[in-house]
């Protein structure tokens, strides 16, 4: 799926915030509001805003754990890697704090 570059598409991208990945080259991210709940959502695209991955996960019913700037990161199946990626970049730092439940999931934070 393409994102359309529109000005609402620009203003997701944060502050030009991009990293390099082992496998997908360069990786800008991108950050919105999940519908359900209003958790922040982090996606990462490529240069021509294809996707990559989507490293935030929604929980709604764990919202309240969460502070500004802060988003439950996915890390395991397919995310593994970029995951360990996009924290070696130093633009998110891990809280060392996550959610209880069936879905578990660490806390993360765009710095």
């Amino acid at each position: 799926m393409k994102n359309e570059k529109t000005p609402a598409y620009e203003a997701r991208i944060r502050r030009n915030l991009s990293f390099n990945t082992c496998h997908f080259g360069r990786a800008h991210v991108i950050t919105n509001e999940y519908s359900k709940g209003g958790n922040l959502a982090v996606e990462l695209v490529d240069l021509n805003g294809e996707g990559i991955a989507m490293l935030s996960v929604n929980i709604p019913e764990s919202s309240h754990l969460l502070g500004e700037n802060e988003f439950f990161v996915k890390t395991w199946s397919e995310n593994e890697e970029i995951a360990k990626d996009a924290l070696a970049s130093g633009i998110f730092r891990d809280t060392n704090r996550c959610n209880s439940g069936f879905l578990r999931a660490s806390i993360w934070a765009i710095n």
